[in-house]
């Protein structure tokens, strides 16, 4: 991609990794090019829960700025889609009990013109290189261990082994709101970026990531050395990095065309599981029912904010301590011939990346999105508990304390309970976000795909003016109400499901 002056190119890997107790990839990445956009996210909460947290982060990113207006202020939008995928990923993790503990870390960097502008919330990382050769991380991780360090409290050495090393303090979707961290820096010439999930640093010392991005090879070499590394020193969790390049413009080489760069990718990469899904006896099950951090009052452990715990076991190093001087050369000597690295860890087999099509959802994102629309009205307006027979007087005028909320819960329940009465009764009618919504979700279960879409998108131009108390909900509600519309695939199964639904019997004892 050529940005004014500049020449970027970019490259991606995600894998699994080795470890049998992570059959699924929670990692996902985006890689947009010609949008300026690339990012990272790595889910919490569970095989499905987390691969599903972090896609929704990266689509609703990858949507922003696919639509970014000229003379948009890059961090002003970025914070807004991370404000909205926050909302989104806490609301579904609310209304879904399977999803209870889904978040998802972020790191985000935008390119455009001589301006590069970088967000993130967790505890993965952004690496650059400038032009000097000198490298600087760029994003501070929010995870109990990292704000000890930076208090006083701890050092570098302890926290490298500290039982809560991997325990998280910010992450999107753990909380209602959530405090992002952001900056704007000058783009140059010369520098490179490495965005990378935990399943890198954890394996790759920063005097390494400092060597890699320094010896010259090409984003694509540089990825598929950090992958065979990782590889080699057991790649424990799910790993993720994308490389960025940025040299100058040469536009006498108008043929030249740019790799990768040109790809538009968002990519929950997800690969075939090496082993049988986990039962309820295996340990990954554990990730859901993992306790918060307790920090004890001897060590002065008192994260900013709850914090999400991540279950994971971290494995030691298998290279023996060395000077940084000397790691740098290793690593400059290694990514020389990836033939000779190749044969140095046989018997590794690296498992080819897949690469998911723009707008494409895998079927686990799919299940959930109609469970969201569905599963929650069928839920609530079919499953509740019969009325106490006996009324008391005292609690009747307590029903809400939100007038505007229980108006529109009612007529979601309504939309839900006739779809097509609701249309021909509300259509010629609606004025605000919330009556648009409604009809939007009307058309959709009435299967009137073209108009649910069009209701949806005036639903969200009127957002702004919706009432705060729906606000939040009305944004998510919206955005997976125009990931239905505009995919096919899930349209299909969405009314294969909504056919089953029809026919299957009522349960009075909803599972959890």
């Amino acid at each position: 991609m050529e940005n004014n002056s500049l020449r970027i190119t970019s490259s991606s890997v995600s894998d699994r990794g080795l470890s049998e107790k992570r059959p699924e990839n929670e990692d996902s990445f985006l890689e947009l090019g010609p949008s300026g956009i690339y990012a990272v996210a790595d889910g919490v909460g569970g095989a499905q829960a987390g691969e599903v947290a972090s896609q929704m982060a990266v689509e609703i990113l990858a949507e922003a700025f696919n639509n970014l207006g000229v003379g948009s202020d890059a961090e002003t939008v970025m914070r807004t889609a991370f404000e909205r995928a926050n909302a989104a990923i806490f609301h579904m993790a609310q209304d879904l009990p399977q999803l209870s503990n889904m978040a998802t870390t972020v790191v985000a960097l935008h390119l455009a013109e001589n301006i590069a502008t970088i967000g993130h919330v967790g505890d993965s990382r952004l690496y650059r290189v400038d032009a000097d050769g000198e490298m600087h991380r760029e994003t501070a991780d929010h995870s109990v261990v990292a704000e000890e360090v930076r208090s006083g409290r701890m050092t570098e050495e302890q926290a490298a082994s500290h039982p809560s090393r991997n325990i998280i303090s910010r992450a999107l979707g753990a909380e209602e709101t959530v405090q992002p961290d952001f900056r704007t820096i000058m783009l140059e010439p010369g520098s490179a970026f490495l965005i990378c999930s935990d399943g890198i640093t954890r394996h790759v010392e920063d005097g390494e990531i400092n060597g890699v991005l320094n010896f010259g090879g090409s984003p694509a070499d540089i990825c598929d050395y950090l992958k065979r590394l990782c590889f080699e020193r057991g790649a424990e969790d799910n790993l993720t990095a994308v490389v960025i390049k940025v040299a100058r413009s040469d536009r006498s080489k108008a043929a030249t065309v740019d790799g990768p760069s040109e790809e538009q990718t968002v990519a929950g990469v997800r690969e075939p599981s090496r082993t049988q899904p986990a039962t309820d006896t295996d340990e990954s099950v554990l990730e859901l029912d993992t306790q918060p951090f307790n920090s004890p009052h001897d060590s002065s452990l008192l994260p900013v904010v709850p914090a999400l715990p991540i279950s994971e076991s971290v494995g030691s190093k298998d290279l023996d301590p060395a000077s940084e001087t000397a790691e740098l050369e290793r690593a400059r000597s290694q990514a020389a011939d990836f033939e000779m690295f190749g044969e140095k860890i046989k018997g590794v087999t690296a498992n080819a990346v897949e690469r998911r099509p723009p707008g494409r959802v895998m079927p686990a994102l799919v299940s959930l999105i109609i469970g969201s629309l569905i599963g929650l009205g069928i839920y609530h307006y079919l499953l509740r508990p019969e009325p106490s027979a006996v009324q008391n007087p005292s609690l009747s005028e307590m029903r809400s304390g939100s007038i505007p909320l229980t108006a529109f819960e009612d007529n979601r329940r309504n939309v839900d309970a006739d779809p097509s009465a609701y249309v021909l009764r509300v259509g010629p009618i609606a004025q605000d976000a919330e009556d648009f919504y409604l009809l939007g979700r009307g058309f959709l279960l009435a299967g009137k795909y073209p108009e649910s879409n069009a209701a949806f998108v005036e639903a969200r131009r009127r957002l702004p003016e919706a009432d705060p108390v729906n606000a939040k909900v009305l944004a998510s509600d919206i955005a997976v109400g125009l990931a239905v519309t505009n995919d096919t695939t899930i349209r299909s199964m969405l009314e294969t499901e909504l056919r089953g639904t029809a026919d299957r019997p009522v349960n009075p004892s909803p599972r959890r």
